[in-house]
């Protein structure tokens, strides 16, 4: 599947989990919550909508899922090792991956390889979605060039690199490889 249906199907996933909110309990919907729980709603929804026909509003809202009008469909997810040579194996052959870690120092984050000295491996915190990596990024932190990973996140362009966080590759910097799963799709 191509990285713009994952694109916009992760972000229609996140909307059409906050609309399920408003029906009935599951996960933390707006607020958060896992991705596999989104993940099981989705196969039981039946799939996606493209965003163009249900945009994301990032809040809660009455459910406007149209079942005739899903463009992707989830066969079922998987759980990706924590071993991030195999995230990387993953990512190069089958596309994004979704993957949830500390998000602590994403709120400060405006630019270059972040590379935090202490940030927690457990508290996982933000859903974002690993669409690449780079061999040499250069960290202010670190004075120098460290490997590092993309990761497309959900707060807008205007945050970041354009929407994008570059993070230190080879630690699980900020538990990053703790929760890595993949959908798989096909085209409704």
């Amino acid at each position: 599947m191509e990285e713009e249906h994952l694109d916009e199907g992760w972000r229609g996933m996140i909307g059409e989990v906050c609309d399920k909110i408003d029906k009935a309990s599951c996960d933390d919907g707006c607020g958060g919550g896992l991705m596999t729980n989104a993940y099981r709603y989705l196969i039981e929804a039946g799939g996606l909508q493209e965003e163009s026909s249900y945009p994301y509003a990032g809040k809660r809202g009455e459910c406007k899922f149209n079942p005739e009008k899903i463009a992707v469909k989830a066969a079922n997810f998987t759980n990706i090792a924590v071993d991030e040579n195999q995230i990387a194996a993953n990512l190069v052959h089958h596309g994004p991956l979704a993957i949830r870690l500390n998000a602590i120092f994403m709120q400060t984050y405006i630019g270059g390889v972040s590379c935090p000295l202490i940030c927690g491996k457990k508290w996982l915190n933000h859903g974002v979605l690993l669409v690449g990596y780079g061999a040499r990024g250069y960290s202010i932190l670190r004075f120098g060039y460290k490997p590092y990973w993309i990761i497309k996140n959900s707060w807008g362009k205007h945050w970041g690199e354009k929407g994008y966080y570059r993070l230190c590759r080879g630690h699980g910097t900020c538990g990053m490889n703790q929760m890595v799963s993949a959908v798989v799709t096909k085209v409704a």
